[in-house]
């Protein structure tokens, strides 16, 4: 049950805090007066999508915390199971959006993920939006809310039929896969095969074209590069009087004979002899580097062979033998892919078949349940409609056996209905009236509410296209929830309004900065003035004795409820 909730910078409301009753809460405005946040909020709260938009102008952040009592304990048993302390049985939802876009959840005052609060929510509180009873028009609907009224065994058979029937689509996905175009399927074996053999055959080693081009170049100028290093070496130490190394040498003992004057000289005669040595060694790297190159036309071809090959197959495969390399690796990845697939065809055959005779016998038996459900809420739900001003409606479950099965089984259903006597049964789509379609839905609803374990449900303008006699039988049947179960009302009728033992007025306000939507619990003598704005007349005497008498009827109805 849902006991506080707390709103703050959502939108137009700057913070509200209220305590709700654990029956029936009313909540009226005017139109426009941030009726629809509040319901956004708790929606907020409990893991619904949202964007930073819903901050309030010029606020960096805005938070939303609820804080329930598990009196059945499946929530506590999800605190449990995900190690969450808690006190008392109560469960407090935190959740902050920032400017940023950041979101935080909390359970507890524990960081929690955004599934986690959903699942945990979906335990504790069941929002019925306003546009909910128009999903009443789509068939695709009907097999989910049917199901939704299935005892525990049938949702957990449901449970497993579609554990399997997701692993069934898988093993047909891999097979249609296997089987798919046999002929391509070999083609693209054989130019896998060929291309890894092709990659293989060439035997690339990492940087191997670098080292390449370097021998290409110097195999390509081989004889240049003789002929000059040759030059060079004669050069730089040749019999010729004129060489560097005999015109260092006498230089070095012309300075050797007046080392010993000056430290200065001394010190050109090291360096020269540094020089020396130095010339000595290069002298040498030369002529031995001019010994080793080879002249060889034929390592020349080899070399430019290798090259080429590198090229064609970086055209093929990749910009860099990494890269060919690489894309070598997914080829074989692939090659295996294929060939595991044949090999596991047969498996996945008999995998398939096992699965098929598993699903049809759960299949069988979720339709069996179906028929017994569809008994069992065609008569509740007849009362309910015949409660609520339909008295010669019928409602029937239509549900076909289907040769294939689909993810609920292998059932269609659609829900019919029949509004007035003599006619026969059509589909709820033909229901022109948007009155007819709310009460059908909230005959749905409180069969649904009032066999499920959720203590908190959320009506949203359930009251759409309703008035007169048929508005009091609705106000009547949200009292009749609101006995068993905590419920949240937001509505814009009197009769409804009457039955709440909580009311609480939402209004809008402004002044020259800007607009705040308020809440205010509303006490006796005020909820008959709103009642008197919700009859559409002005506060008078007579309107205030009419508001008088309707609460007064609505708290003597709610009395009899509770004998």
């Amino acid at each position: 049950m849902l006991t506080y909730m707390k709103v703050k910078n959502v939108a137009l409301i700057e913070e509200v805090e209220l305590t709700l009753s654990p029956k029936l809460n009313i909540f009226s405005g005017e139109t426009g007066a941030g009726k629809s946040m509040l319901i956004d909020s708790i929606q907020f709260a409990i893991g619904n999508r949202s964007s930073k938009q819903m901050i309030r102008k010029g606020e960096e952040m805005a938070s939303v915390t609820l804080c329930f009592i598990d009196y059945i304990g499946l929530g506590l048993n999800f605190l449990k199971e995900n190690e969450i302390p808690f006190e008392e049985n109560e469960i407090i939802l935190e959740r902050m959006i920032y400017q940023t876009g950041r979101t935080v959840y909390k359970i507890n005052g524990a960081i929690a993920t955004r599934q986690m609060v959903k699942s945990l929510s979906e335990l504790l509180i069941d929002v019925h939006g306003q546009h909910e009873p128009q999903s009443l028009l789509d068939i695709s609907n009907h097999i989910r809310l049917l199901d939704s009224f299935g005892e525990k065994t049938f949702l957990e058979e449901k449970e497993n039929y579609k554990k399997l029937f997701e692993r069934w689509q898988e093993v047909k996905a891999t097979l249609n896969k296997i089987g798919d175009n046999d002929r391509k399927k070999l083609q693209l074996k054989d130019m896998l095969t060929f291309q890894i053999e092709e990659i293989k055959s060439a035997k690339l080693k990492k940087g191997e074209e670098e080292d390449l081009k370097e021998q290409y170049e110097v195999l390509s100028h081989a004889e240049k590069i003789m002929m000059q290093c040759q030059k060079s070496y004669e050069l730089l130490d040749g019999d010729s009087e004129v060489s560097v190394s005999m015109m260092l040498g006498k230089a070095i003992q012309a300075l050797q004979d007046i080392s010993n004057i000056t430290s200065e000289i001394n010190n050109l005669y090291e360096q020269c002899l540094s020089i020396q040595a130095e010339l000595q060694d290069a002298t040498y790297q030369i002529r031995r580097y001019a010994d080793d190159i080879e002249y060889s036309p034929e390592l020349l071809v080899e070399v430019q062979n290798r090259l080429d090959l590198i090229y064609r197959l970086k055209q093929k495969y990749g910009t860099s033998i990494e890269e060919i390399l690489d894309y070598q690796a997914e080829c074989e990845k692939e090659l295996a892919e294929l060939e595991d697939g044949e090999h596991n065809k047969e498996s996945l055959e008999k995998e398939c078949a096992s699965l098929q005779v598993k699903l049809d016998e759960l299949a069988d038996r979720l339709s069996k349940g179906r028929q017994q459900i569809a008994k069992h809420i065609e008569v509740a739900i007849d009362e309910h409609l015949h409660d609520l001003q339909m008295p010669h409606a019928k409602f029937e479950v239509a549900i076909e056996e289907l040769e294939t099965f689909n993810s609920y089984g292998k059932n269609d259903v659609e829900f019919l209905i029949r509004t007035n006597l003599g006619e026969d049964m059509h589909p709820l789509s033909k229901i022109a009236s948007g009155g007819e379609i709310s009460r059908v839905m909230l005959a749905i609803k409180t069969v649904l509410v009032l066999g499920d374990t959720i203590n908190t449900v959320i009506f949203d303008e359930i009251d759409t296209g309703i008035s007169g006699l048929a508005a009091q039988k609705v106000a009547e049947k949200l009292a009749l929830i609101g006995r068993a179960r905590q419920v949240l009302c937001i509505t814009h009728l009197p009769q409804i309004a009457a039955m709440g033992d909580s009311h609480y007025l939402i209004e809008k306000s402004a002044d020259e900065n800007k607009t705040t939507t308020h809440l205010t619990r509303l006490e006796t003598p005020v909820i008959h003035e709103e009642l008197c704005r919700l009859m559409g007349g002005m506060v008078s005497e007579s309107t205030l004795q009419s508001a008088a008498e309707l609460k007064n009827r609505a708290d003597a109805f709610k009395l009899e409820l509770e004998k």
